[in-house]
């Protein structure tokens, strides 16, 4: 590897790791912080659907507005970045205004949502140059250094207060803006441009590919348990007589494996068939939905965390390379675009309901109501996901 790809490689990855160190402190406490100063879970539950629907909103409004402009992909991403510092010192001085911490929460959680395709698309700008980035490294730092931020916040959060979190988010996005700035190659433009394959509109590819819609709306069930899960973990937590030390733990065993079984699914795609995995991934998120609602102490949810192995881990890799493999390059983008859109669309359903059902009919009944859908969700799974392509074309 030459000098140039290399320190590349490794601004990429300290790119990846403290954007998830910012993501965890956000979104991983988010029920945490707000609940601190306040605010009910049915609220929260609202914060955090909005914030799926803003990002949901505004990040097509950046990709289409950078290729248009032939924008600077740093330059937005160091834009944006410079707006979550902001409006995290701005949430800090409003510690006491409610309805204005839950505002800028909202924009701040959308932001963030915004950023991560645009941290992704680092990866892939020098490619044409023949500059390769390595993704999985630096998505796998990611991973890390969100299971070690958890883990510390945990305990620093017991120790001290959950106020103290727009702090840490201030310094590390200080920190993550000139590693931004500082990822180019003279005299090569990070450049947005015009795709050269626009895909058919959302109506017409839902005509064309109703299996695949099909299994689109069983993923969102899926992952809308998935959700409410880590959206409302810290009430899931203290329900069976842990703490945040505990959620931090808990948290930290998920990411670690899920970093393990990424870098294990490069070894196993080509001797597995894709829709097998994507099953498999299914089944195995409602099993440990079953466990969640079944734990009785935090023995059994860090048992449940465990199969993130097997869940969550699986299903990012096996999701890509499923659309992969089943589309052509033409319709690919959207139906890519489409099984992103799961976790989003799981996540609003999560956070409007999750925090309503928790404050009227407590955390174990909710659980049990989300079990269910899932069980629903996976079976729409199993019905709907098609025999793929041996091979495809590689996003990474």
């Amino acid at each position: 590897m030459d000098p140039v790809t290399k320190s590349l490689n490794r601004k990429y990855s300290e790119i990846q790791g403290l954007f998830y160190v910012v993501f965890c402190a956000v979104l991983g406490y988010a029920a945490v912080y707000l609940g601190a100063i306040g605010l009910s879970a049915s609220i929260i539950g609202v914060i955090l659907a909005l914030g799926n629907v803003f990002s949901t909103l505004f990040s097509p409004v950046i990709a289409r507005t950078i290729d248009r402009l032939h924008l600077s992909l740093s330059r937005v991403l160091m834009a944006i970045a410079g707006s979550v510092g902001v409006l995290a010192a701005l949430m800090m001085l409003c510690t006491n205004m409610k309805a204005i911490v839950a505002v800028i929460f909202v924009i701040l959680l959308g932001l963030l949502f915004a950023m991560m395709p645009l941290v992704n698309s680092l990866a892939f700008v020098f490619e044409k140059h023949d500059i390769h980035i390595s993704f999985g490294l630096g998505r796998g730092i990611g991973s890390a250094a969100y299971a070690l931020t958890s883990l510390a916040l945990g305990f620093l959060v017991r120790s001290y207060s959950p106020k103290l979190l727009p702090v840490l988010e201030i310094v590390i996005i200080a920190a993550l803006i000139p590693v931004i700035a500082s990822f180019r190659v003279k005299g090569i433009s990070m450049k947005g441009e015009e795709s050269e394959h626009p895909s058919m509109d959302m109506k017409s590819f839902a005509a064309r590919y109703k299996i695949f819609v099909g299994l689109i709306i069983g993923l969102t069930l899926v992952l809308a348990d998935h959700t409410f899960i880590n959206n409302f973990f810290i009430n899931i937590v203290k329900n069976v007589g842990g703490d945040t030390s505990d959620m931090g733990i808990a948290v930290f065993l998920a990411a670690i494996l899920e970093l393990i079984a990424m870098n294990v699914f490069e070894k196993i795609k080509h001797r597995i068939e894709v829709g097998r995995l994507l099953k498999f991934s299914a089944v195995m998120f409602t099993v440990k939905h079953i466990l969640t609602f079944l734990a009785p102490n935090m023995a059994v949810i860090y048992l449940a965390q465990c199969l993130q192995i097997f869940a969550y881990a699986i299903y990012i890799p096996a999701g890509v390379y499923y659309v992969d493999r089943l589309f052509d390059r033409a319709d690919a983008t959207l139906g890519q675009s489409l099984m992103a859109s799961t976790a989003t669309a799981g996540g609003v359903i999560a956070s409007f309901v999750g925090g309503f059902l928790i404050d009227s009919i407590g955390v174990s009944s909710t659980l049990m109501i989300g079990m269910i859908t899932s069980i629903i969700g996976t079976v729409i799974v199993l019905m709907t996901v098609q025999k793929t392509k041996k091979a495809g074309m590689s996003y990474e």
